[in-house]
Order: C-alpha cells, then sequence, then structure tokens
C-alpha cells in the first residue's frame, strides 16, 4: 500500500503548481475612481517595453454632430466590456479586448458628454450618463431603458424655476444608491441658478438638493445686494466632483454667478460662486467652503473635478483635496478642515471704469502656480510682436484689471491655466501631474445702445461665442453669410434647437429670439423694438493671436506639470504639444482632456490639437512613446486589463480647434 501523506503532499503540490487564472482589471469610475486621482494600478505597461505599444483594435463609434463635432468621453470598462458615447451619444458597449460591438442604444439627445456612471446591486446592472437635461439609466447588458427609473429609463433635470440652458456634461459621482450631479447653464442673465442635487439609483426620484446660490436671509445671502439674489443665476457645478468614500464628503466646485464679466446687478462677493465646497454626500448639508474668486467679472469659474490627494508635513500624512484653476493656480485644503495648506495672499484688485459695476477690493491668491501670471508679447519673430502690438494698442495689460469699454488682456486665458481634464495623483511620489495652458486671451466690453433689440439680442445671446460682428472666435464658427452657406430653415433650427457645443435658445421670449435671427439672417441691421437703457456685451471668447495665428504672448503657450505636493514646488514643466500647421516648433499648444498615472511610472494622455497619444516618463517628462490619432484627443484615457493583459484606450473625437472631426476609439496594448 502507498503511503497515504505521500499521495496527500503529491496532491497538493500538484494543487499549488496550478497556474492563477488571469484576472480582469475594471475602470469602472470616470477618471479612475471617485476620488478623481487619474490612477491605475497596473503595471504591465512599463518605462523599458511601452516603446513597443501597437494598435489592439479601433471603432468607430457612428456619425458626426456637424462640420464642428466633438467627442470628449472617456470609456468605462467593467468585467471585460467597454461602454462609451459616440459623438451624438449613442451609448454602446464592447468586448475590451477586441473591439467587438455587443450593443448600441440611440437616445436621439446630441449634446457633450465627457463619460459615463456606473452603479451595481447584486444582478441589476445599470450604465447612468446625462445627454442635455436628461439623466438616462440603461441595462448595462443589452443597452435597454431601466424601465422603473424615472418616466421609462429617464429624469428630466430641469429646475422647476425659470431659465434657459440647462445639460449636464460631466459624469456625477455615485454613491452608495445616490446618483449626485450638477449641471451647465448658459452665461446671461437668464441662466438657472446653480445646484447640486442627489437622485436615487433605483427609481430616479430626489434625495436632497443643496442651492448653491442661498436664498434671501440664508447662510451665504449677506455677501449680495439687496435685491440681487432674486434674479441670481450660474454658480452652477459644471466641472465634475470628487468624493471621499470613507468620510462620505463629497467636493464640489462652483462656477462664476452670472452674468460674465459685468456684474452691476449682483453686487458683492456672490457666494457660493467661484467656491470649493465640502457637502455631506448623504444629507447634502454643507461642511465647509472657500471662496477662490470674489464677485467674477473674468469668467474664472472652477474648471475641473477636484482630485484627492495625501501629502506629508512635519512627519504627518494629511488627506486633503487639490482644485486646479483658470488663473493657473494650485489650492490645496485639508479635506476635513478646509484649512489651506499652501499660504493665500490678499491681492489688491483694481477698480471698475463701468458705470454702476463695484469690483472686489482684494483676491484670494495661493502661493503656488503652474501658469504664468503676467502677459509677455511674443517674441518669436519681429513680425510676430509687430502684428500683436498693433492688436493691442491701448489695451488694458495689468494683472486684475477688471473688464472695460475697450480692450484688455486676460492671462492665462478663459480656458485657463487649468481645464476640464483635471489633474492625476500618483501616490508613490504624492505628485499632482496636470496639463496647463499658457496663452493670453483678448477681454472686450461692447456698449450694447438704447433702440438696438435685433443687434442687442445678438450681442447679449450670440456675440460672446461668434464675435460682435459676427466674424467668430475660439469658441464658435464666423455667422457672416451662414444663411447661403447652410439655408435659413439649418439656421432657424439650430438658434432653437442648438447643434454640437451651442445650445438651443427656444426658451427665449419671441422679441429676444427673432431679433437675434433677424441680425443674423439679414445683411443690413434691421429695426425693432427699441431697448430703454445702455447695456453691455461681450465681445467674445478669443485668444491673442500673431500673424500666423499662434499664440500672441511668449512660450511655451502649453504645458505639462509635475508638482511636489508636500512643497508645492515644480519638479518639471514642459512643453505640451504643438499646432497642426506647426508641427515642429515645440513650444506647447493648449489642450483639452486629462492624464492617467500608471504604477509603473508612466503618464498617458492625448489632449493636443497635434492628434497625438503620449506615454511619458514620470520621474523626468521624457516622452517615450506616442501614436497618431485619427482627429484629437480631446479627453482622457481609460486603462484596464482582460484576462491579465492590459490596454490604453482613447476617444479621438477632435473638432474643437478646428477640424479634423473623429468618432474613433483607439486601443493600444503590448504585442
Amino acid at each position: 500500500m502507498k503511503n497515504p501523506f505521500l499521495m496527500l503532499a503529491g496532491i497538493l503540490l500538484v494543487g499549488c503548481s496550478q497556474p492563477v487564472p488571469p484576472t480582469n482589471t475594471d475602470w469602472s469610475t470616470y477618471l479612475g475612481d471617485n476620488a478623481r486621482r487619474h490612477y491605475t494600478t497596473l503595471d504591465q505597461i512599463t518605462r523599458e517595453n511601452v516603446a513597443t505599444l501597437k494598435l489592439a483594435w479601433k471603432y468607430d463609434s457612428g456619425e458626426l454632430r456637424g462640420s464642428r463635432s466633438t467627442m470628449y468621453t472617456s470609456p468605462l470598462v467593467v468585467d471585460g466590456v467597454l461602454y462609451g458615447l459616440s459623438p451624438k451619444l449613442v451609448a454602446f458597449a464592447l468586448d475590451a479586448a477586441s473591439g467587438t460591438e455587443l450593443w448600441r442604444y440611440d437616445p436621439d439627445l446630441p449634446q457633450a458628454q465627457r463619460g459615463l456612471m456606473w452603479w451595481r446591486r447584486g444582478e441589476d446592472r445599470r450604465l447612468l450618463y446625462t445627454a442635455g437635461s436628461q439623466l438616462l439609466a440603461l441595462n448595462a447588458d443589452d443597452g435597454t431603458p431601466v424601465e422603473t427609473f424615472g418616466e421609462q429609463g429617464r429624469v428630466d433635470l430641469t429646475p422647476k424655476v425659470p431659465g434657459a440652458y440647462i445639460g449636464v456634461t460631466v459624469p456625477g459621482v455615485v454613491f452608495e444608491d445616490l446618483i449626485i450631479v450638477g449641471f451647465a447653464t448658459n452665461e446671461d442673465a437668464s441662466a438657472y441658478p446653480g445646484s447640486v442635487r442627489a437622485f436615487d439609483a433605483v427609481d430616479g426620484s430626489l434625495v436632497w438638493q443643496f442651492d448653491t446660490i442661498p436664498a434671501p436671509g440664508a447662510p451665504g445671502s449677506q455677501t449680495w445686494a439687496e435685491g440681487s439674489l432674486e434674479k441670481a443665476g450660474g454658480a452652477n457645478v459644471w466641472s465634475g466632483m470628487a468624493l471621499d468614500e470613507a468620510r462620505g464628503i463629497l467636493f464640489a466646485p462652483t462656477g462664476s454667478a452670472t452674468p460674465d464679466f459685468y456684474g452691476a446687478d449682483r453686487l458683492g462677493d456672490n457666494l457660493f460662486a467661484n467656491c470649493l465646497l465640502a457637502i455631506n454626500a448623504r444629507t447634502g448639508e454643507l461642511i465647509w467652503h472657500y471662496q477662490i474668486v470674489r464677485h467674477d467679472l473674468w469668467d474664472r469659474d472652477n474648471p475641473s473635478p477636484p482630485t484627492l490627494v495625501q501629502l506629508e508635513r512635519d512627519g504627518r500624512l494629511i488627506d486633503a483635496v487639490a482644485l486646479t484653476t483658470k488663473s493657473g493656480h494650485l489650492y490645496v485644503f485639508d479635506r476635513v478642515t478646509g484649512e489651506s495648506i499652501y499660504p493665500i495672499t490678499e491681492v489688491t484688485t483694481l477698480p471698475s471704469t463701468m458705470p454702476g459695476e463695484v469690483a472686489a477690493l482684494s483676491q484670494p491668491v495661493s502661493a503656488v502656480a503652474f501658469s504664468r501670471q503676467q502677459f509677455e508679447i511674443t517674441d518669436r519673430s519681429e513680425e510676430a510682436a509687430e502684428h500683436v502690438s498693433k492688436q493691442i494698442e491701448g489695451f488694458d495689460l495689468r494683472p486684475w484689471a477688471p473688464p472695460q469699454v475697450g480692450g484688455l488682456i486676460i492671462h492665462p486665458w478663459y480656458d485657463g491655466g487649468a481645464e476640464w481634464g483635471g489633474s492625476a495623483f500618483d501616490p508613490s511620489t504624492r505628485r499632482l501631474i496636470l496639463n496647463a495652458q499658457d496663452v493670453s486671451g483678448v477681454l472686450e466690453m461692447f456698449t450694447v445702445p438704447v433702440g438696438s433689440s435685433p443687434q442687442g439680442s445678438y450681442m447679449r445671446h450670440c456675440g460672446s461665442c461668434h464675435g460682435q460682428d459676427m466674424t467668430g472666435t475660439d469658441t464658435g464658427p464666423e455667422l457672416t453669410g451662414v444663411a447661403d452657406r447652410i439655408g435659413y430653415e439649418k439656421v432657424i433650427e439650430v438658434v432653437n434647437n442648438g447643434s454640437g457645443r451651442m445650445p438651443g435658445f427656444a426658451q427665449l421670449d419671441e422679441v429676444e429670439r427673432r431679433g437675434a435671427l433677424r441680425y443674423i439672417l439679414s445683411p443690413v441691421p434691421p429695426e425693432g423694438p427699441p431697448t430703454t437703457k445702455v447695456t453691455y456685451a461681450h465681445g467674445g471668447y478669443s485668444y491673442l493671436r500673431d500673424h500666423d495665428g499662434l499664440p500672441g504672448n511668449t512660450p511655451p503657450w502649453g504645458t505639462l506639470n509635475s508638482i511636489d505636493l508636500a512643497t508645492g514646488e515644480s519638479r518639471w514643466q514642459v512643453p505640451f504639444g504643438n499646432y497642426p500647421a506647426h508641427p515642429d516648433l515645440g513650444l506647447g499648444a493648449i489642450s483639452y482632456g486629462g492624464p492617467v498615472v500608471t504604477a509603473s511610472g508612466l503618464i498617458f494622455i492625448a489632449a493636443t490639437p497635434d492628434r497625438k497619444i503620449r506615454a511619458y516618463n514620470s520621474d523626468n517628462a521624457e516622452i517615450l512613446w506616442e501614436a497618431e490619432l485619427s482627429a484629437a484627443g480631446f479627453s482622457t484615457p481609460a486603462i484596464y486589463s482582460v484576462a491579465g493583459k492590459q490596454y490604453v484606450v482613447i476617444a479621438a473625437g477632435g473638432g474643437r480647434t478646428g477640424p479634423p472631426s473623429g468618432a474613433e476609439y483607439f486601443a493600444f496594448s503590448l504585442p
């Protein structure tokens, strides 16, 4: 008889020698997790082998939204299935290893959207996303609407108060059985007052609401001039939120109060606009707040989701929340107390010359800046400097100069500094990684005279994007002769219903809407019912350009940054990206979308108009790999693994800075 103990030992040895089945690593939350860290523990792709990355699959997600179509979606990956959105917000599911399509769902609600949300309870698996004002819930297995959620799978997020445009262009936070969202609105006097709302993930019912513009008599109302709260709008959370899951604290960055640039009807500091709010995620109660800009006159709304970080001070590890701003400053606060980690200085601001306007006396400015704070005219060539000098003759070049009739330079420009791509946290080095803009913008205010209703309607609702003379800006195309190009019916349809990034204006009264249409469609500005008082309008979101169409300030114009959070010091800063018409300058470019950091010491990022996705060494910013996309990847990558194989995927939507536009997703892996 054989020794039974030897037999048992043999069985155990055989059992131990069996290989462990390879597993999947999900990317089930927008930007990696609710902390918005843009980080993955995956380390199969390393500094040593990243140069061998190859295209694993490519997927065409569908029809574009027109000539300026965009697609910003960072996809989710759960259990080996990738979930994404097309430019027209058609939801789809793919086999994440092969790119094979599993299902599609068309909500017929084309808008911009940066990502999706995931909720699960047992076998009930739901994919959630917003399209315009609608919150949608889909069965993750087949893409069909969840009929018991809201009205046949949809919840209308339109507030029950008068207002204009509302849309939710960034994923909310899913916490326990709550879906917590903010919203975007327009930036004129008809904007909705902001709020953060939590909805039940099961049935879509409203659970709690925090109003970011206080009611008369409520905390914060004392920072508004008497009578202004009743018509106040904005202060909305449009750029995304972060969540400390262990503590149940939601961190929500708010935008500016409306109207932008001229605040005579909203005098005061305007809480809770331009704030970072810490909110009890279960109840909606405010825990603490910090206001970054008082009585904002520069459109300095908080553009980025906060990032939850850790840093060491005096041998103590601090849980903190980092906020990057349009002005190019980094603010870091203790998550629990709201105490600032870095020194904040009160900077005296300049008085306004606009009738009725009163600028704040000072602004709280962080000691840590990642973008330059002073405009310097381009030194690229004599021709460039001469061209720019003529444009800005007579402009006010001082920092914190308030808007005025005429022109001034705003630096960094309207899109930052930081933008909605946000920042990544590397826990191994406790550094913050972010891409930043460093270009100058032109801020001009125009008088809308009495008796100019069609012109006034156009200037109030259209001029900031399309230019006061209809010649276009960096945000909106030229409208001169637009009816000849696309037809009268299409112009009316777009004004009423919107197109691409542009919201519709069906909510305006007939006089305003028809006045704007008459002004756009007529070669000679028509007469109409006269306005009764002088008002003011913004001249358009444009950055200062030289004769070659390049930024009119000294380079670099876009940077990638690594910041030591313990000290606030820059570990490195390098020019980031190029403009397609000048691909070899190496002076950086504006960028939209964010980075992802890996445990193996890599930074993956697209974001630039040159249509590249790159991998950087996180220690020294050396470019270790790059690939060309069919359109610019104005989105944030997602990193995941299927059956033990690691992938990097990016949506290439382009369009924002000009053609080409695209609808393709690219996934890369090792050979």
